[in-house]
């Protein structure tokens, strides 16, 4: 995980870092040279980016299409986001996807936090989901689809910040992993795209057992690596729907369900032998919770108490896990 910080008051140079870090444009400007100012944070964990941005001029560009997801939540002033099609206003508060086409940008004394995913990252979360290739997916607007998915992606992006500046994320690449996982699952909910618009997609007939095995074998055996659908369906030789289906058939829950509750043992079984100095959200992000409130609501869930207690001893002779 790195972060980085860069600043500058001068025009030419701002636009020479801009161009370097979301590729070549046309701008136009627009204020006092000797009010201008910008500055960009980045927070990256693996495959995810988060970069808090501002810039004081107003300025109109023309840009190339953008290859990655890039989500923009403003905070102060305005932003427009034009494209041959469609047309997106953000104001304060709103949320919107660069373009992944040629488009006109304008903005006016900008701060915004912006969220980037690779495209392909993005589409095998939605392949996975659904059976639609990875090939075949695409975003197909610029704004969320209601004030409610605007609201959850928000929440969303600011959980994510709040993880990718603990210092005890990057030690912990199945946190990492999941976060990555977390945005880009986000974003195929929040967001207009193909899978929105397709007819039901019949699963494979006639799934072998032996396929769910082997796949559990594999999730139990790697669980301490990050994992995902393809990864594992590759494992076995299968397709990510095929997989997906299977679980659901023999064990009524996802591969990745499967996988945390996996994980949920594997964290129990180390609160049980503590080694001194071990809390529960280091043991919480050794096994991928990133969400210490969600670790311990699941671990309840599942135990009966709290990990609090299971790591003091507290808890009554090592409670069995509860089957619902």
């Amino acid at each position: 995980m790195t972060r980085d910080v860069v600043e500058t008051v001068d025009p030419e140079r701002a636009h020479h870092l801009i161009a370097r870090r979301y590729g070549g444009h046309q701008a136009r400007l627009s204020g006092p040279r000797g009010r201008f100012h910008y500055r960009r944070r980045t927070l990256r964990a693996d495959e995810l980016e988060i970069d808090e941005m501002r810039y004081t001029f107003g300025i109109r560009t023309q840009t190339p299409p953008f290859p990655d997801f890039a989500a923009v939540t403003v905070s102060h002033g305005r932003s427009t986001l034009r494209t041959r099609h469609e047309e997106l206003c953000l104001a304060p508060g709103s949320t919107g996807r660069y373009p992944d086409v040629g488009s006109t940008l304008f903005s006016e004394d900008l701060a915004a936090s912006i969220v980037r995913l690779p495209m392909p990252r993005i589409a095998e979360v939605a392949a996975a989901r659904t059976g639609l290739p990875a090939t075949e997916f695409r975003f197909t607007a610029l704004a969320p689809l209601s004030p409610t998915m605007a609201a959850l992606w928000q929440s969303t992006a600011a959980f994510l910040r709040a993880q990718l500046a603990d210092d005890a994320v990057a030690a912990s690449p199945l946190t990492r992993a999941g976060l990555v996982d977390l945005a880009a699952a986000t974003a195929v909910s929040v967001f207009p795209n193909t899978i929105m618009t397709l007819p039901y997609l019949a699963g494979p007939p006639g799934v072998r057992p032996a396929l769910v095995r082997r796949a559990a074998e594999f999730i139990e055996a790697h669980a301490a690596q990050p994992l995902t659908v393809t990864r594992i369906a590759d494992a076995c030789e299968t397709g990510p729907r095929a997989l997906q289906i299977a679980f659901q058939r023999h064990h009524g829950q996802s591969p990745m369900a499967f996988l945390r509750a996996v994980r949920l043992r594997r964290a129990h079984r180390d609160l049980t032998q503590a080694r001194p100095g071990q809390t529960v959200a280091d043991t919480a992000r050794r096994w991928g919770w990133a969400h210490a409130g969600r670790f311990a609501q699941a671990y309840r869930e599942t135990y009966g108490c709290r990990p609090g207690d299971t790591l003091r001893g507290t808890a009554a002779a090592a409670p069995a896990e509860r089957t619902r």
